[in-house]
């Protein structure tokens, strides 16, 4: 009698679990592993991609750019220097802990604490000044100048629980937000184990498990999603998009929006000389390397600022090597000069090979250009702390408001070295100006000024190139994000 219902219980049992659907998961390979998993330190967009599916900001872009409400659920300029936000009701972090006001202010206090060393965008960004908490759910922040694109900026503030987050120091082996996804797991160069959130706010995602892996050479990205080891790759060589359309794979192809490019050391010998930072621009014919390495797919620019916030005259620098080398000559650059070119490896589509392509251009031209190839950890820290030598390559994206893009050009951000007075005030008065056709005016004024100033190499604007499984359901964005909790898996 007992076997007999050991028997009918085990039978119960299975056909319970042959009844449920099985786990989806899906698997993303990025090439460069991210930096932490506390938002407050974050820069690069491979960590962003995974911080987003944590946490979560007041507000978001969709995927035509616009911003749209997230736990923010209105904003409204209340007068130049303040910034009022209605927030979402009903909204708990993973922690169990309540979303309110207490948590905005908390957030931004710690990122902006001068006992934090953070090298987050907003802090650049925003002169804070003070956070207000009106109530549970409405607060203020005012800044010590005015702040025009207040919004725009706190999209890149991801909202932290003040349960877990006390300590200044950053928090990586646990995370807490109000988000999709909850944090699992992360082992340092080989990935990031999310698991959906069954008690998300916004309705449980449909992929069970997300697994972000650090695949930094691109044929072995490629090889991985083909044998169906991963089931979306980012920076597809051009020339390896044909063999992914296959009968499980397939290629997306979105335009860019990341000005990638070589930062020219203003502030070190020989480009510390406009002359010389305009020579290398003729000096290098991009739309050969373009055709060469990114099967054209690149767009060139010599406009930072994009459409239609440009200035519309503004065009590329033309490939003009007697003209480059005049303008040496005229700097009185010696010919065989050693120059630098650091690159990191796998962080942008075809980096390395188009620095060496960049690199052979200048030697035409009379320099003695050298290569260094550095691991994406190894180069950020160089980048971040302005110990790159005299060139590097580096994209810079995610904006399209037009300040934002000018803001790429600055020391503070790009870290060139590159300080122009003008340049400057220009700056400062366009990011506390209201009224939009004075703001039109003026971020043209710019936009030209840093085309002649030439504080980079224009390169391209680098084409987003995926490879997806078919049975992965997701679309592309602009701006690189990777955005999972609206996808799904086919079983």
């Amino acid at each position: 009698m007992l076997r007999k219902l050991a028997a009918t219980l085990l039978l119960a049992a299975l056909a319970v679990a042959w009844s449920q659907p099985a786990p989806t998961r899906a698997v993303i390979a990025q090439g460069v592993d991210i930096e932490t998993m506390d938002p407050t330190f974050a820069s690069s967009t491979a960590t962003w991609n995974v911080l987003h599916h944590v946490f979560e900001p007041l507000m978001l872009r969709d995927a035509d750019m616009n911003l749209q409400p997230v736990l923010a659920l209105s904003w409204e300029s209340v007068d130049e220097l303040t910034w009022e936000f209605k927030l979402r009701e009903g909204v708990s972090f993973h922690s169990g802990a309540p979303f309110n006001a207490e948590a905005v202010k908390f957030t931004l206090e710690r990122m902006f604490s001068p006992n934090v060393t953070t090298i987050h965008r907003a802090v650049r960004d925003i002169p804070l000044d003070h956070v207000e908490v009106v109530d549970d759910y409405t607060v203020r922040i005012v800044t010590k100048t005015p702040t025009v694109l207040m919004p725009h900026f706190l999209r890149t503030v991801l909202i932290l629980d003040p349960t877990v987050y006390g300590s200044n120091e950053p928090v990586i082996d646990r995370a807490s937000g109000t988000g999709p996804y909850t944090f699992a797991s992360w082992v340092r160069d080989s990935g990031v184990e999310l698991r959906a959130n069954a008690d998300y706010w916004n309705g449980a995602p449909a992929i069970d498990q997300l697994l972000f892996r650090p695949i930094p050479e691109n044929s072995t990205r490629v090889a991985e999603l083909l044998t169906g080891a991963v089931d979306l790759i980012v920076n597809v060589p051009p020339d390896d998009l044909p063999q992914i359309e296959t009968a499980r794979t397939r290629s997306l192809i979105s335009q860019g929006g990341r000005d990638v490019f070589i930062g020219l050391r203003a502030d070190k010998a020989p480009f510390d000389d406009v002359r010389v930072r305009q020579a290398v621009n003729y000096a290098v014919d991009r739309q050969a390397i373009n055709d060469a390495i990114l099967g054209g797919y690149g767009e060139l620019y010599g406009s930072v600022v994009m459409p239609p916030n440009n200035a519309p005259e503004v065009e590329p620098y033309p490939y003009d090597p007697e003209r480059a080398k005049a303008l040496l000559t005229e700097a009185g650059v010696p010919r065989g000069l050693e120059i630098t070119l650091q690159t990191p490896n796998g962080r942008y589509l075809k980096d390395v090979e188009a620095a060496q392509a960049v690199a052979a251009y200048l030697n035409q031209v009379g320099f003695n250009a050298k290569v260094e190839v550095l691991e994406w950890s190894v180069f950020s820290d160089a980048w971040l702390n302005k110990k790159t030598k005299e060139m590097f390559l580096l994209g810079l994206g995610g904006w399209f408001d037009g300040q934002g893009e000018l803001t790429w050009l600055r020391d503070v951000t790009s870290n060139t070295g590159w300080i122009n007075e003008e340049f400057e005030s220009g700056f400062q008065r366009l990011a506390t100006t209201f009224d939009l056709d004075e703001r039109a005016a003026l971020i043209q004024d710019l936009d030209r000024l840093a085309f002649e100033e030439a504080p980079w190499l224009f390169l391209w604007r680098q084409p987003s190139l995926y490879g997806a499984s078919n049975r992965l359901n997701w679309d592309p964005r602009r701006d690189e994000y990777i955005f999972l909790w609206g996808a799904s898996i086919d079983q």
